[in-house]
């Protein structure tokens, strides 16, 4: 009896990895899995990539990974023998060599500094010259909640006003004096330009305050920085006309703390100085800083920029509608990074980037593949105009005309944290993504929901539509081919309040979810793939025009 049990047991034991596999086979969705999504974004988000830049090598590292992950796996190239498919942008910067800001001091003494300069308004890089007085102005903020007004006792017509970004801290440089939090967020000149646009000032020069404890903007808003740093276009679009609202508006522009030093050396005042005393006063210290002239004379290149999306696929099985193909999509470039702060981008988008390759792992696996073929597109360009996409859709790899539906996922790899309470970071819970739709087709929507009811993760679909505040349903690489009147379904767990800053970290990634979302999309992409007849488009884009939103 013992030695029937033993050999019953080892019987067991090494018939475990066949049984495994037939089980996989079975359900290829198993394959998807927690600690192989882990190892993908691990390497995609490292630090050593210096955040994806569109145009660095940081990006084309990731690219070739992707690639190389794709032919392991067993994908057809899908730009004939490439997995590669590139497309020009060109982008336009300040040439910091040809740019120079002059300070001059009582007519004689001049300084000048070579430097990049980020525009905001007219946004981006731009050529032009300007001149005048400067006039310290301050938070640059008028608060009558408060009692407090920079621009008291001033004249700011025609003078270039320099202002502190942020508003009155308290002594720890974190805590504002204002209750109104928007006074301190990235943002904060927004609210404060309303004001400063009505003094007639010639242009508005923006620095960090002292107590952020950094120099620039680009090391306190790095992504947007690297936004208005270049001004991008797809090689072959007509260049956009100067809007003359905009044009006829001070210019604003954010500045180095080195030249608001040199601006105020001599006037009996530091930056750090004025800022403690307007802290502790909560009164303005404004003035026109007597016997300084500044001078800027920008200067701009532009260069031609090649960048690749990454593209294989799963042939379908049946003799015609293997011509067919249904796109899984997502973004694998970032926003860079300045110094030591690097954007790794772990759940924008090397999220996205790594259920793509577990789902083409478990699409591969199947030894009956769908009817239809499954396009597996990782593109560029996201971050600066959705240019890959765009890219894809005016030279697409698989015609337009064969193309059924596009699921797009960006950022699937958060949960919502404590941090995560305003209108615009709207997260998902644990077992929560949300989906994203403009009910192109209702039968999509309709395998959607099929799906969602046996899955483990809940659909939630309040972000959707064209009227939505948050704009999410054009905001990623789906809308691309949503104006080519293919259905989209677009996949997110939510905008977290890392997005875009340095705390977009592996560490912060659940896997275990990101592994539930991830099966989910490949049960409805199997689903579409799998059917005999093709998806009705009953609510195409080209009609929406002539229908009530």
């Amino acid at each position: 009896m013992r030695r029937l049990f033993i050999r019953c047991t080892i019987t067991i034991i090494t018939s475990l990895p066949f049984i495994l596999l037939n089980a996989q086979k079975n359900n290829p969705s198993n394959l998807i899995t927690a600690s192989d999504l882990e190892s993908h974004v691990t390497f995609l988000a490292s630090p050593l990539l210096k955040g994806r830049m569109n145009g660095e090598e940081g990006l084309e590292i990731a690219g070739q990974y992707l690639a190389s992950q794709a032919k392991l796996i067993g994908l057809k190239p899908a730009n004939s023998n490439s997995y590669f498919q590139p497309y020009n942008i060109l982008k336009k910067t300040t040439d910091p060599e040809k740019t120079i800001v002059q300070i001059i001091t009582n007519l004689k003494d001049t300084v000048r500094y070579n430097t990049t300069l980020t525009n905001l308004i007219p946004t981006g890089p731009d050529d032009f010259t300007l001149e005048g007085e400067v006039l310290f102005a301050g938070y640059g903020i008028k608060a009558d909640k408060y009692n407090y007004n920079d621009l008291e006792n001033i004249k700011p017509e025609g003078k270039i006003l320099l202002i502190m970004d942020r508003a009155p801290m308290k002594e720890d440089g974190n805590d504002c004096q204002f209750e109104e939090p928007g006074w301190v967020s990235e943002m904060n000149f927004q609210i404060k330009l309303s004001t400063l646009f009505l003094t007639k000032a010639k242009a508005i020069l923006i620095v960090t305050d002292p107590k952020s404890g950094l120099n620039s903007f680009e090391e306190s808003n790095t992504g947007i920085a690297g936004y208005l740093n270049s001004k991008t276009s797809l090689k072959g679009d007509k260049e956009e006309r100067p809007n003359p609202f905009m044009s006829a508006l001070p210019k604003v522009l954010f500045i180095h703390r080195d030249i608001a030093d040199e601006l105020l050396k001599g006037s009996g005042h530091t930056l750090e100085t004025l800022q403690n005393e307007i802290d502790k006063s909560l009164k303005s210290k404004s003035f026109i800083i007597d016997g300084k002239k500044l001078i800027v004379n920008a200067v701009t290149t532009t260069k031609e920029v090649t960048l690749n999306n990454i593209a294989g696929y799963v042939e379908g099985r049946d003799p015609v509608l293997k011509n067919e193909v249904i796109i899984f999509s997502g973004h694998y470039d970032h926003i860079g990074g300045s110094g030591e702060r690097i954007n790794t981008g772990a759940d924008d988008d090397a999220s996205g980037c790594a259920a793509l390759l577990s789902m083409a792992k478990a699409f591969q696996s199947m030894k009956k593949k769908p009817l239809r073929s499954i396009l597996f597109l990782w593109v560029s360009g996201e971050e600066i105009g959705l240019y890959g996409s765009e890219s894809y859709t005016r030279d697409p790899l698989f015609p337009l005309d064969k193309t059924v539906a596009d699921l797009n996922m960006d950022m699937i790899g958060r949960v919502k944290g404590i941090a995560d309470s305003t209108d615009q970071t709207p997260m998902t819970g644990p077992n929560t993504v949300f989906v994203i739709t403009g009910n192109q087709s209702s039968e999509l929507l309709s395998i959607a929901d099929a799906i969602d009811r046996k899955s483990t993760i809940d659909f939630d679909y309040s972000l959707s539509g064209r009227e939505h505040p948050l704009q999410l349903f054009s905001r990623s690489d789906h809308y691309n081919f949503v104006e080519k009147d293919i259905p989209v379904l677009f996949f997110s767990t939510g905008l977290h309040s890392d997005y875009h800053t340095p705390g977009d970290v592996i560490e912060k990634l659940d896997f275990k979810k990101m592994e539930m979302v991830t099966r989910t999309m490949f049960d409805i992409g199997l689903e579409v793939a799998s059917r005999k007849t093709r998806l009705v488009v009953d609510n195409p884009y080209s009609t929406w025009g002539t229908k009530t939103k």
